[in-house]
């Protein structure tokens, strides 16, 4: 995201699901990790390979944070690159690398954008693919929020190139958990999605911002450890539970 977006497309489960946590955020430092670093790597080697380099060659070289490029990265991006390029040849379509897409249309965030990892415009289909390098949990394509804001992006930024397009695409990739996820729905679908965007944004704007908890939204949140209502649903939940009669140390109770 250009200018550290606070409503980027990543972080759409946060903020769309949790409106204050947007406000909760702020003055925390951005931070990266190993596992980041490594998928950003593994980004760019994609992108050089969809725009015809050759990746054997590119094996030994490092990508712009310093990430040195292996056989074994190479051996796990070839599994998306080559998916898209054959679904590319598949469709007959016009392939985008790294696409810088404006969402200000629906975060209100002036100047805002967001980078799609590839999209194809094939008839009056649109295709929006995103690179998930990481070995954890699986990132399913249904009704996937950060895609769904590329998609919306992609189709404001080429309805007058392509189609015209009655279907969307999402697809995700995560080669290193062997799965591929796609998800379709039509224009309309996408363009009411585009007013919960909206919606969501104008709420996360507000000083009375509420606080939502959720699995998935808390997951990344970087104020998580402060968060009042968090913190609220949590003792909630322990004074709930009631051991009968079992005795536990400290040690167990760390377990």
């Amino acid at each position: 995201m250009a200018g550290h977006a606070k409503l980027s497309p990543s972080s759409a489960e946060r903020w769309m699901t949790c409106p204050g946590s947007v406000a909760l955020s702020e003055g925390y430092a951005d931070s990266s990790s190993a596992a980041a670093d490594e998928g950003t790597a593994a980004h760019e080697l994609a992108e050089r390979i969809l725009l015809g380099a050759k990746g054997d060659e590119l094996v030994g070289l490092r990508a712009q944070n310093g990430i040195e490029w292996t056989s074994d990265m190479l051996q796990d991006v070839l599994r998306y690159t080559s998916s898209v390029q054959a679904l590319v040849g598949a469709v007959g379509g016009a392939l985008m690398v790294e696409q810088r897409l404006p969402i200000s249309e629906w975060t209100g965030e002036a100047d805002a954008h967001g980078t799609a990892d590839a999209v194809i415009l094939a008839g009056t289909e649109l295709i929006v693919a995103d690179l998930k390098f990481g070995r954890g949990v699986v990132v399913d394509a249904d009704e996937n929020k950060q895609l769904r804001i590329y998609a919306l992006a992609a189709l404001r930024e080429f309805e007058f190139v392509g189609g015209p397009f009655e279907q969307v695409r999402i697809i995700i990739s995560q080669p290193r958990l062997g799965a591929w996820s796609e998800w379709t729905c039509t224009v309309a679908e996408l363009e009411a999605f585009g007013d919960e965007v909206k919606a969501a944004a104008a709420a996360a704007s507000a000083p009375d911002a509420p606080l939502a908890p959720s699995a998935k939204g808390c997951k990344w949140c970087k104020a998580a450890g402060d968060c009042p209502a968090l913190k609220a649903e949590v003792l909630d939940m322990f004074d709930n539970v009631k051991p009968d009669d079992i005795l536990l140390d400290g040690d167990t109770l760390g377990d």
